[in-house]
């Protein structure tokens, strides 16, 4: 679940709930009054010839910036991130989780993001605050992350169907750039004719104001690899970027709205197949929590029981956190065979 656990003082833990530790959040959750809810839309172009598509994650992003305390450079990574694994997630009829993870040689370490065809989806970046923000970045056409990332490393993705094996594949790092790799990523390694672009907008103080994405594939024999080089020709550089702050602008933030303004003349006829929200979402519980410190040899149980007298198990993912007392704890190290503890 994306956990790591450590011992803590009392002092540091919450008063008020005395299991549960959650982190301070910048945002207000959900929807603002006005807002347009984040949703996918999945379509049709061109007579079928090629598959669209389009995602709004704006209240999602945001959730998630603030649960890590994200700003500036590590929100706009985080974002793209978060709406390329929404849009990796969308290629089947069948429920799907998708594990993206682009990791680099950059300060930030690099980005985790799962995402479902359901909608949800939940992330984190390694080092959030490895890189500064200058207010200035905001003022550009598309705010660059490949040096934050780095550009050696890999995109990795796992593709989880359900089924008794999961789907792996990866691909090097090149420009650092989180769309131009996962497009590369589905062209090379799934062998897809595909485009995607996505980005995340924020305002002088690095917090997030738009989050959106497009993904444009040809079907199988439907002979569209036409119309996505066609597509990613018009695409190039910032124009994605600067669809994405008119349709902010606009108040006309929705998938449907931002897909048919990237493809403009390709938009003609479009057929929506469906349309589902998109909302932030973690499953982790104070269960998996347990599980997770059960996974540890039952010496550093009994460490964190003689020497703390109690642990917390935070999640990666929602920053939530599960306080353990030493009876918990010895609970836990009994179940997995060890022997009690004499204090």
């Amino acid at each position: 679940m994306g956990e790591r656990s450590r011992t803590a003082s009392r002092s540091r833990l919450a008063p008020r709930d005395p299991r549960r530790i959650t982190p301070d959040v910048w945002y207000r959750n959900g929807v603002s009054e006005g807002e347009t809810p984040d949703r996918i839309l999945r379509g049709l172009i061109e007579g079928g010839r090629a598959r669209i598509v389009a995602v709004t994650a704006t209240a999602a992003v945001r959730e998630m910036t603030s649960r890590h305390r994200t700003l500036g450079l590590s929100a706009v990574a985080l974002g793209r991130a978060a709406v390329a694994g929404l849009l990796l997630a969308t290629l089947t009829k069948d429920e799907e989780q998708v594990t993206l993870q682009v990791l680099g040689n950059g300060p930030l370490g690099g980005v985790t993001v799962d995402a479902r065809s359901s909608g949800r989806v939940r992330g984190f970046v390694k080092r959030p605050g490895a890189v500064t923000w200058d207010a200035r970045q905001a003022g550009g056409p598309r705010v660059s992350i490949g040096e934050a990332i780095g550009r050696q490393g890999v995109v990795a993705v796992t593709r989880d169907l359900g089924m008794a094996q999961n789907y792996s594949g990866q691909v090097g790092l090149q420009s650092g750039e989180i769309d131009e790799e996962v497009e590369r990523y589905l062209n090379t390694s799934e062998q897809i004719d595909s485009l995607l672009r996505c980005d995340t907008l924020v305002d002088d103080e690095g917090k997030v104001t738009a989050a959106a994405g497009l993904l444009l594939q040809t079907l199988p024999q439907a002979h569209g690899a036409a119309i996505v080089e066609f597509m990613r020709d018009t695409l190039r550089g910032p124009c994605f970027s600067t669809v994405l702050e008119q349709a902010l602008a606009s108040g006309q933030l929705d998938p449907e709205a931002v897909a048919k303004a990237a493809l403009g003349q390709c938009a003609g006829g479009m057929q929506v197949l469906d349309r589902r929200e998109v909302a932030f979402f973690c499953p982790c519980s104070r269960e998996r929590a347990a599980a997770t410190l059960g996974m540890l040899r039952s010496e550093d149980l009994q460490e964190m029981i003689l020497e703390s007298n109690e642990a917390e198990v935070t999640c990666n993912f929602c920053g939530a956190g599960y306080r353990f007392s030493e009876v918990e704890l010895e609970h836990i190290r009994r179940r997995h065979g060890g022997t009690s503890v004499q204090g």
